[in-house]
């Protein structure tokens, strides 16, 4: 089988080679047959023409209904124009009959298969034509083109115009018969080629979906990762600081601060692990459960370990059902807030989570008085992480300085609607 299939696609590659393999030989066998037994088959005012000027006529005729085939599929338009060629010196010098003449049918065909339309038309319109004016020529122009042959010098006159309609009919019907065969092959190739376009756009659609897709989760994975790195490590610098300087007065808090150090970096590292264990879709991956709203109050205690004041009020009560991942991005806003409070707000700075529950769906809002950096960070993966957490669940996000001081961070998702 695989023989075969680099058989059909070494045809494929090379169409005029493949097409020349056929045609040639078979050039070559009809010039044999034909070459100096057409003699007494030419019009009657050739009859003392050399024997020579006869087959070369013969040789010409031949070559232009069938050399032509070898570009039938690179150029048939140009192959057409060629088989026309010959078959008009066929008609005005030529014998007879000729074994070649099949290739002005199957050039109709090729025509309809392969050309533009324009060239199908036309190249119909003339074969019907050129047969129209053969059984005509053979039959009802005597005194026009003379008798049409003859045999050892008695001149053979034709038949009259009681034959033309016999020899026309067969002739025109073959011709549309090959013409409909090309409209059909041209209308399975269309199909084909439609289909191969379609294919081919569908995969390049596929892969631009695949790329969008890995640049998202490439995103989403620098945000969590941030979000992890960023507030443990914040939280494990400020508890290293403290611990230091209190150290002095009382060696007990630098134990309890050491052991809260050890929990902030163990905490991140089963966050890191969890994260990389997904990515990796191993069986053994740890596949807990994401933060939530539920875990603010814990999110807040590891920050007031650190030396933080920090307060949460809530207000109302949920009036819907939040969206899947919705509260992680919430979780995700209060701990990056906090965590910039921690590093830009200064030591004395006291910050106030409010989480409020609206009708139309539920805002957080971190506010501090700290007097420290009041950059937004709009290069890198903090504020804009938020920003883009809050507008996947078509929320609404603002973070910038307050008029009387300090900094506020607000965010508002809506209710999941069904």
């Amino acid at each position: 089988m695989k023989f075969f299939d680099r058989i059909v696609t070494w045809w494929r590659k090379y169409p005029r080679i493949a097409d020349g393999l056929i045609i040639l030989p078979l050039l070559g066998l009809m010039l044999l047959t034909s070459i100096g037994s057409m003699t007494g088959t030419f019009p009657i005012y050739m009859y003392n023409w050399p024997d020579w000027a006869l087959d070369t006529i013969v040789v010409s005729i031949l070559v232009l209904h069938m050399a032509p085939w070898t570009i039938r599929r690179t150029n048939p338009v140009a192959s057409a124009a060629l088989v026309v060629l010959g078959s008009l010196i066929h008609l005005v010098l030529g014998p007879d009959l000729l074994p070649s003449m099949i290739m002005v049918v199957l050039t109709v065909q090729n025509l309809a298969h392969l050309a533009p339309s324009w060239a199908s038309i036309a190249g119909l319109c003339t074969a019907l034509a050129g047969a129209v004016l053969y059984a005509a020529e053979t039959t009802m122009l005597p005194h026009f083109w003379g008798a049409r042959s003859y045999i050892e010098g008695e001149v053979i006159e034709p038949s009259g115009a009681f034959y033309a309609l016999p020899i026309s009919i067969p002739v025109i019907a073959l011709v549309v018969l090959f013409w409909a065969i090309g409209n059909v092959q041209r209308t399975r190739r269309i199909r084909l080629e439609t289909l191969q376009a379609r294919t081919e756009q569908l995969r390049v659609e596929a892969r631009q979906e695949r790329e969008l897709a890995a640049a998202d989760e490439r995103n989403r994975i620098a945000r969590e990762l941030h979000d992890i790195v960023a507030h443990s490590l914040q939280v494990m610098i400020s508890q290293a600081d403290g611990g230091r300087y209190a150290a002095k007065a009382d060696p007990d808090i630098a134990v309890r601060t050491l052991d809260t150090i050890a929990e902030t970096g163990r905490d991140a590292l089963d966050q890191m692990r969890r994260l990389l264990g997904v990515l990796r879709d191993t069986d053994a991956a740890d596949t807990s459960p994401q933060p939530g709203l539920a875990d603010i109050d814990g999110l807040i205690a590891t920050m007031q370990l650190s030396g933080m004041q920090v307060e949460l009020h809530e207000t109302g009560q949920p009036g819907g059902q939040m969206a899947d991942g919705a509260e992680l991005v919430l979780y995700r806003i209060i701990q990056e807030a906090l965590t910039n409070v921690a590093r830009h707000a200064g030591a004395a700075a006291v910050a106030t989570v409010t989480l409020r529950w609206r009708d139309t769906g539920v805002s957080v809002t971190v506010d501090d008085d700290g007097v420290g950096s009041t950059e937004t960070d709009n290069a890198g993966q903090g504020l804009v992480g938020m920003r883009e957490r809050t507008a996947l669940y078509d929320g609404t996000f603002s973070a910038g300085p307050k008029a009387a001081g300090g900094f506020r961070v607000h965010a508002q998702l809506p209710y999941q609607t069904t």
